[in-house]
């Protein structure tokens, strides 16, 4: 059973035996979103999961678009960090929001790099509840040095 290096919480079965892993984040904007789920093919694919909570609803009681958005957003972006070797910023996300998720489900996501150059990659994504898609995205994400966020950060 798969777990992180600073939790023993063990992942739900459907997870735990198909490889995933526990995805602790070092972002402080989606730390609060709660606990994700990760796993990497050999082709490069990631493929990341949460259960929707009360907490990522909208008022009409499902779960909010904005945080399908971001949680497709951060998969893309670790998609092209993870193939790219390099930190990866949003420049452009096209979203198509297909269905409505509530809470208790599963979210599963996958997002493939589908072109790499020297200074961008090319990404798209899906994410689905069971069989049911939920959302669709395309992103354009700037690779930047570790010298080019030196400098940012220092403004």
């Amino acid at each position: 059973m798969a777990t992180s290096s600073t939790t023993t919480t063990p992942l739900p079965d459907f997870l735990s035996e198909a490889g995933w892993e526990i995805h602790d984040t070092t972002s402080p904007f989606t730390a609060p979103h709660g606990r994700m789920y990760q796993k990497f093919d050999a082709d490069g694919v990631c493929w990341r999961a949460f259960q929707a909570r009360d907490e990522h609803c909208n008022g009409a009681g499902i779960i909010h678009g904005g945080m399908l958005m971001t949680f497709a957003d951060a998969l893309m972006g670790m998609t092209v960090a993870h193939n790219a070797r390099s930190t990866a910023l949003t420049v452009r996300m096209t979203t198509d929001l297909l269905s409505i998720a509530r809470p208790g489900d599963w979210v599963i996501g996958q997002a493939k790099v589908s072109k790499l150059t020297r200074s961008v990659a090319f990404v798209g994504a899906e994410a689905h509840v069971g069989k049911r898609p939920l959302i669709a995205c395309q992103g354009l994400f700037k690779l930047m040095r570790r010298r080019e966020l030196r400098s940012h950060r220092q403004k």
